[in-house]
């Protein structure tokens, strides 16, 4: 464990470089840069509140709350995991050409695209903390003190995006249609977690278990506590989401760790 930490800390100038890369590489050439990250999900949001609010307009009083600010939190956390999950998965190959000149850690390249999509949600949580507060004003939405806490289920989502990013781009090496099928596997999963609709719509429906099988949906909920509703986190809960991403963080560095030697004959 000392070596890897050694390793990690010789090795975090060049992670903070390439974080600092495509950071420079997303927004150049735009005008409105990294403004960007702050104005799409209000755009998204706006667009998504004028439909569902209308379609889901019978079961929005299940969700304590206006729709305008459900949707926002739990699109912050999908969004921000998807954007995670996609970035690592070709973090490998498309680093091909630097890991076959030089040797670097490559699990570098996994950790900087989950850190650079962890950049992007703190800049769109200002867009969530603008939706909010303007319904505070409206004196539709309360502030309490539990909203402090929402770094626990950006933490868990963030643990969680590692490991199936360590999954993802290991996978992606030798297969590369993991590429197609992810963005397919990613729209199933995005309906699979209560982002536009309140989870009590199917508590008569077999799809209700499925829904609690899916480690997201733990974290969206919990950020909806701690930052709209004022509840704290249930230990029941912390259980659930320490256990999915201890499971997949594990899976994801064992594969990764067993594979990665032959990165080299496949990229």
């Amino acid at each position: 464990m000392k070596k890897y930490i050694e390793n990690f800390i010789k090795y975090f100038p060049l992670l903070f470089l390439l974080t600092s890369k495509d950071f420079k590489l997303k927004y150049r050439r735009s005008v409105l840069g990294v403004f960007w990250s702050t104005l799409n999900p209000l755009l998204i949001m706006i667009v998504v509140t004028s439909v569902f609010s209308v379609i889901l307009k019978f079961s929005l009083e299940k969700i304590r709350m206006p729709f305008a600010v459900f949707y926002i939190t739990g699109s912050l956390i999908f969004n921000f995991f998807s954007e995670a999950s996609s970035s690592s998965m070709t973090a490998i190959t498309a680093n091909a050409s630097l890991i076959q000149k030089v040797y670097v850690p490559k699990y570098i390249f996994i950790l900087e695209k989950c850190a650079f999509s962890l950049i992007n949600l703190m800049f769109s949580t200002i867009a969530v903390l603008v939706v909010v507060f303007y319904y505070v004003l409206k004196g539709q939405v309360v502030l309490h003190a539990t909203i402090f806490l929402i770094f626990i289920p950006i933490f868990f989502t963030f643990l969680f995006s590692i490991g199936v990013g360590l999954i993802l781009s290991t996978l992606t090496v030798f297969f590369r249609d993991i590429v197609h099928l992810w963005g397919v596997i990613l729209t199933m999963w995005v309906y699979l977690t209560p982002i536009v609709y309140p989870i009590e719509v199917l508590k008569f429906s077999s799809l209700d278990w499925v829904i609690k099988l899916n480690p997201i949906y733990y974290f969206v909920t919990d950020l909806r506590k701690v930052m709209i509703l004022g509840e704290i986190i249930t230990l029941k809960s912390l259980i659930i989401e320490s256990f999915s991403c201890f499971i997949v963080l594990i899976l994801g560095i064992l594969l990764f760790k067993k594979a990665q030697d032959k990165f080299i004959l496949h990229i």
